[in-house]
């Protein structure tokens, strides 16, 4: 397994990530990022966590920015909770 940082997913993949926050209400800051890797068979496991707070969920995915999708769902269900008031 191979563990990578949010800076490096590809720009699509930050851009539909940086989207999804915002359309919800947060930014890409309020998360903590990471993806590992699984060259053998192309899986990809991204692990996203809530910088204030506990909570985390990770997405396993073959499919580019397919788990932004499911990133987006949960942000709607409120599973990581609300955004911080400015």
């Amino acid at each position: 397994m191979v563990q990578k940082r949010y800076y490096e997913l590809s720009a699509a993949e930050r851009d539909a990530f940086e989207a999804a926050c915002g359309r919800h209400g947060f930014v890409a800051e309020d998360f903590e990022v990471s993806m590992q890797e699984d060259p053998a068979n192309a899986q990809r496991t991204i692990g996203v966590g809530r910088v204030v707070g506990s909570q985390f969920e990770e997405y396993a995915t073959t499919d580019g920015i397919a788990w932004v999708v499911l990133f987006e769902r949960d942000l709607a269900d409120d599973a990581f909770g609300f955004p911080l008031a400015d």
